[in-house]
């Protein structure tokens, strides 16, 4: 097993070569002058290459076999087999002719490997017509613009550091998007800096040379203004310098080191390219120029491989430490098997833009950079909108207090949707990404398939359902933040409880009604004929409602009270028994909660009758029973005062009438029950009750009234004679002084809690100033079961 591994990982290296010695057949646009195919595709190859070619015994003999097989045209090729075209669909034929095409494909590739190694010494042999006396003296006049040019930078940088410190301060807290604009900011400095170089430079030249600038001095301000330019975007993406401004995923080493060598790389080859090349075959010939460019081509590659082998490890750790923290998403296992070959991939890639600069170093270098950079561009500005886009859906939407104040739930319910529209968005634009580099390396034309009336038709479609789907979104915030608003009792119109339960309804209806036909447009839009389904929903919601009989008469059951306007939310109701709070109502089903806390959920096809206590107003009815002895007058008189003095109190308040005397009620067993009434507010009929039953309780203590109660009378027995037998009583020493009596004087009498809290000490309301259903003690049969 351990033996098997590096000889696989070689395999898929030889493999990866392989493709880079084939890939520039597969190219548009490069020219190959010892291919077959190459030379019958070309549109006009260049005279120098021609004259290489003629130069070179080997190539004119292939080019001459090559024109003679272009030429030449089998008389069995036009004719086919009929035999070999059966033979080839069944599924023997089909894998001999895959097997020909690749032992064809094995062939030709080693050809394009002999044919980049005679490529590679053709290049080398111009080593020996350098001419360095005659480079000395062209380079020379470039050297006072260049010391210019690199002392304006310096002094360009040190003016600068000020700056970027207070936009990197600035950038410490910011959010993503204010990041976003520091860092373009900072960028178009960097950028101006650049110009401002590179003008100084042409400056410099003029001045030196008493005119116009040499050509030589304006190869290299060129050179420098573009690679400098490309510096300036690659550190815009790593921020080496200002980690607050960096927007990408990298740690402060990392984002230091691979700046270094990136920007080594470019500066060594643009400079050779763009200034050094040119320079040398000026001075001395195109044969030098091609040596100087492949030595310093050869050499990068030499380092690019190194820097890959080198940083193996550490890039594979970085892509598999999201699984080795144990995620195990898609995204996480991509990674972490990226993070096993991405040096193979990266070595191939390196070889593939060597070998297709050797066999083609004009048009197919200039396709294979144009497609670098666009790929490069291409994932570093997804990759920037990926990453605002993630910071934006990891801190979230922050709305303003005073919108917080006025709708609470506005913040959780927009957090609730723009994350996961911002994740949709992540993922169109990785599809844009991986689409784009599909079209800059002619893999996939999406532009093509997008101009077909197939593609016009998907992509019209889509945006039709994505514009359906934000502005139903968006409609429903509106609606459901205006119900929110005219709910909060602290902004606007304090709402009834009718408002309450109407607008509850209300925003339960609207976000079905609105789901329901959202999904129905989001269909339209995307070429589905709803025609069929909203027949066949008819037939299914026919069938659910003979199969669901119950859940119909709920809703039609629930629809009619909700007319009638029986019961809403935060009334005290007894439904089939239970007396409770209303704290959830819908069409279908009614939840109440009780004084015990229990909470019950009784669909409304069960409800027979509704007793609504909290409907505009209440009557407690007092039942006072006293002893048959005492005088009815004074019994009526105690009731009266005790009625004003709980006018007095923290209940009176809620007094509606006044005292209404009824008179004797009943001549019970042992009682006589005289009857009053008062008019009360909804819901407060039990506190009052409470309160005004303590008063009457302590004013026939003082008056001497008595409130009879059950006694029970011992018998002990008698004699012959009619006596009763001795009752022996033993007392029990009690200690000195006798037993104290504590009582508390005024002053440390028990406060009312209602006074502290709020809430009332008799039981209407709690401290939340929500009403307090009624217990099975405080419906008094005596008074018509609502006393």
């Amino acid at each position: 097993m351990t033996l098997s591994r590096p000889f696989a990982l070689l395999a898929a290296l030889f493999a990866l070569l392989l493709w880079a010695s084939a890939a520039p057949a597969q190219m548009p646009s490069l020219s190959l002058g010892t291919s077959t195919e190459a030379a019958a595709t070309a549109d006009e190859p260049s005279l120098d290459e021609l004259i290489r070619i003629l130069e070179n015994d080997d190539t004119r003999a292939r080019l001459i076999e090559s024109l003679k097989a272009a030429a030449y045209r089998a008389p069995a090729a036009e004719a086919a087999d009929p035999v070999a075209e059966a033979a080839a669909l069944t599924l023997p034929g089909r894998i001999a002719v895959y097997s020909s095409a690749l032992i064809g494909s094995l062939g030709e590739t080693w050809s394009h490997l002999q044919d980049s190694g005679l490529a590679s010494l053709d290049m080398l042999s111009g080593v020996g017509r350098i001419n360095i006396p005659r480079i000395f003296d062209a380079v020379a006049p470039v050297g006072l613009v260049a010391l210019v040019v690199f002392l304006i930078l310096a002094i360009g940088r040190f003016a600068k550091t000020p700056m970027f410190r207070r936009l990197a301060r600035g950038a410490e807290h910011a959010g993503p998007l204010r990041k976003l604009a520091l860092l373009v900011a900072a960028g178009l400095a960097d950028a101006l800096s650049i110009l401002l170089c590179w003008a100084g430079g042409y400056l410099a030249a003029t001045i030196f040379n008493g005119g116009r600038p040499g050509i030589n001095q304006a190869l290299f301000l060129n050179a420098f203004l573009l690679i400098e330019t490309i510096k300036v975007a690659v550190a815009a993406f790593v921020s080496p310098r200002y980690p607050e401004l960096r927007l990408t995923p990298f740690s402060d080493r990392q984002a230091r080191y691979w700046y270094f060598w990136i920007s080594r790389l470019i500066s060594i080859l643009g400079y050779t390219f763009l200034f050094v090349a040119p320079i040398v075959q000026q001075a001395s010939s195109e044969a030098a120029a091609d040596a100087v460019r492949f030595v310093v081509v050869l050499l990068t590659l030499g380092l690019t491989i190194g820097l890959i082998l080198r940083n193996r490890s550490v890039v594979r750790e970085r892509l598999k430490r999201a699984k080795h923290r144990g995620d195990k998403s898609f995204g996480a296992r991509v990674n972490a098997f990226l993070g096993q070959i991405w040096w193979l991939l990266a070595i191939g890639f390196a070889l593939t833009v060597f070998v297709v600069w050797l066999r083609s170093p004009d048009t197919g270098l200039t396709f294979l950079a144009s497609a670098t950079l666009k790929s490069i561009a291409a994932m570093a500005i997804g990759g920037l909108i990926v990453s605002v886009l993630s910071r934006v859906i990891a801190s979230g939407i922050p709305i303003p207090q005073a919108a917080k104040d006025r709708l609470p739930l506005l913040e959780k319910r927009v957090n609730s949707f723009i994350p996961n529209a911002l994740t949709v968005i992540r993922v169109i634009v990785v599809l844009i990404v991986i689409a784009y580099i599909f079209e800059a390396w002619s893999l996939l034309s999406v532009s093509s398939w997008l101009a077909t009336s197939l593609g016009q038709l998907f992509v019209g479609s889509l945006l039709g359902a994505a514009i359906v789907l934000v502005l139903g979104v968006g409609v429903y915030i509106a609606v459901s933040s205006w119900v929110e608003y005219r709910l909060n009792p602290h902004y606007g119109t304090v709402p009834t409880a009718r408002e309450r339960t109407l607008l509850s309804l209300f925003r339960n209806a609207f976000t079905i009604a609105m789901v329901v036909i959202v999904a129905m447009l989001v269909l339209s839009q995307l070429g589905i004929n709803i025609a069929p389904l909203l027949a066949g929903a008819g037939v299914v919601g026919l069938a659910i409602g003979f199969g669901a009989q119950k859940f119909v008469q709920d809703i039609i059951t629930g629809a009619f009270i909700q007319i009638q306007n029986a019961m809403n939310e935060g009334d005290i109701v007894e439904v089939n028994g239970i007396s409770g709070v209303v704290e959830h109502l819908t069409v279908r089903s009614v939840g109440l909660r009780t004084v015990e806390g229990t909470w019950y959920l009784i669909p409304f096809s069960s409800v027979d009758q509704v007793a609504n206590f909290s409907k505009d107003f209440a009557y407690y009815v007092a039942d006072i029973g006293v002893a048959y002895r005492e005088n009815v007058a004074d019994v009526k008189q105690m009731m009266h005062d005790a009625f004003d003095e709980l006018k007095l109190g923290s209940e009176g308040e809620n007094l509606i009438s006044e005292f209404d005397m009824w008179g004797v009620n009943e001549l019970g067993d042992s009682a006589v029950v005289v009857r009053g009434r008062v008019m009360t507010k909804p819901g407060t009929q039990w506190g009052i009750g409470r309160a005004y039953r303590e008063i009457v309780k302590r004013m026939a203590d003082e008056r001497g009234i008595e409130i009879p109660f059950p006694q029970t009378t011992v018998w002990f027995g008698e004699d012959r004679k009619g006596r009763a037998p001795p009752v022996r009583v033993e007392a029990l020493d009690a200690p000195a002084g006798g037993r104290p009596v504590a009582s508390l004087p005024p002053a440390a009498a028990p406060s009312e809690p209602g006074a502290q809290d709020g809430a009332s000490q008799h039981g209407s309301v709690d401290a939340g100033g929500k009403p307090i259903p009624p217990g099975a003690s405080d419906i008094d049969s005596a008074g018509d079961g609502r006393g």
